[in-house]
């Protein structure tokens, strides 16, 4: 609930869409993975702490020659699976990064299948998404293979840490040194000193995708929240809004997107104005920069209202900010209901002016044209 919250009200919310499309795969399916993390391995650990010490002291009142050898290469287990973990850490952060970009990509691709299909590009967008999902399947084998490679080291060290006290037990059974009773104790014993470790063994690597997932997820929620002041925004109808060199760090390491933007729009009504650069120059970012939803890296944001000194985007309520700008995004969302609800927003909006507004923006004629008018419910999607 936390994600959600922080990723709906916060920075997050104002990335382009293939970040989108990452933390909602992060927040789903990245999460589900968490379930075994919680449900078989915390619990596991818990019972190792509990169950092999009890064990170990009942076989060093029996025998205590066979519970130093357990006692000596008990350590070696979780030794080797603190190096085991380092060394897949590595590949499934590398699945689920390839999870969360196929995702994106097939969701952009359906998205603008229609276009596609119109420029007769759709083949060439069908290709990127085979080689990503041909790259997703190999990362994936590479973490298994990972998993069952370090699973048999930990079976190898537990197999060879019983085989030393069956040895050691045999050879004193001969000599006579041991009682044949104590022997077959110990020997009973041995396996379930070393079955809670085993098992914490094979269940982090089932669980590994989880708590990676858990780690990203819990990085945006330790982040500092971007503060805003309480200064109320002047009016947007004459000055100047100042991007001075705008940077926002992007997923890839040491690569920002926009960087080093700076550009003055001016404010007021009667300019069409664009923002034009290659794709994952950072134009959907620079936008979400402008609204508020996204703070930069480096640089900053500043209305310069005419006649006055310039004010900080940070040092502004950005409700009265927000309250003077209509955004449209890429992904569109209307909430469910009526299409009165969906454009009133929750206020009180008086007929006379609705109808004026449609009337200006043309928009009377689309809603002459449904079924129930004003009151006829949207559809999926709106």
């Amino acid at each position: 609930e936390g994600l959600l919250t922080r990723l709906a009200s916060g920075s997050e919310g104002g990335r382009a869409s293939a970040g989108g499309v990452a933390q909602v795969e992060l927040a789903t399916r990245g999460l589900d993975a968490l379930q075994p993390y919680l449900e078989g391995y915390v619990p596991q650990l818990l019972l190792t702490a509990l169950a092999t010490p009890a064990l170990l002291v009942c076989v060093w009142r029996a025998d205590p020659v066979s519970a130093a050898l357990m006692a000596g290469s008990l350590p070696l287990i979780p030794l080797f699976m603190v190096l085991v973990g380092r060394f897949t850490r590595e590949a499934t952060a590398r699945q689920l990064a390839s999870m969360q970009q196929l995702s994106a990509r097939v969701l952009d691709l359906i998205t603008g299948l229609a276009t596609l299909r119109a420029l007769g590009r759709q083949r060439g967008a069908a290709a990127q998404v085979l080689r990503l999902s041909e790259a997703h399947a190999r990362t994936t084998l590479q973490a298994l293979r990972r998993a069952f490679l370090s699973s048999f080291v930990l079976e190898l060290i537990a197999t060879l840490s019983i085989a030393s006290v069956a040895v050691g037990i045999g050879l004193r059974l001969l000599e006579g040194a041991m009682p044949l009773e104590t022997g077959l104790f110990v020997l009973l014993i041995a396996p379930e000193v070393y079955a809670p470790l085993r098992q914490v063994g094979a269940l982090f690597h089932a669980s590994a995708e989880g708590a990676e997932a858990a780690a990203q997820a819990i990085a945006p929620l330790e982040a500092p929240q971007p503060a805003h002041g309480t200064l109320a925004a002047p009016p947007l109808t004459s000055g100047t809004l100042e991007l001075r060199d705008v940077s926002v760090a992007t997923r890839d390491v040491g690569r920002r997107a926009p960087e080093g933007l700076s550009f003055v729009l001016p404010l007021g009504q009667g300019r069409i104005l664009g923002l034009r650069g290659e794709s994952g120059a950072g134009k959907s970012t620079a936008l979400a920069v402008v609204l508020g939803l996204l703070p930069p890296t480096c640089g900053g944001v500043f209305l310069r209202p005419e006649g006055a000194a310039a004010l900080a985007l940070g040092s502004l309520d950005l409700t009265t900010y927000w309250a003077q700008l209509a955004w449209l995004p890429q992904r569109l969302h209307l909430e469910p209901g009526t299409v009165r609800e969906s454009v009133c927003r929750g206020r009180v909006i008086p007929a006379s002016a609705l109808s004026a507004a449609a009337e200006a923006t043309g928009f009377d004629a689309v809603a002459a044209r449904l079924p129930e008018g004003w009151d006829t419910r949207l559809g999926r999607d709106g």
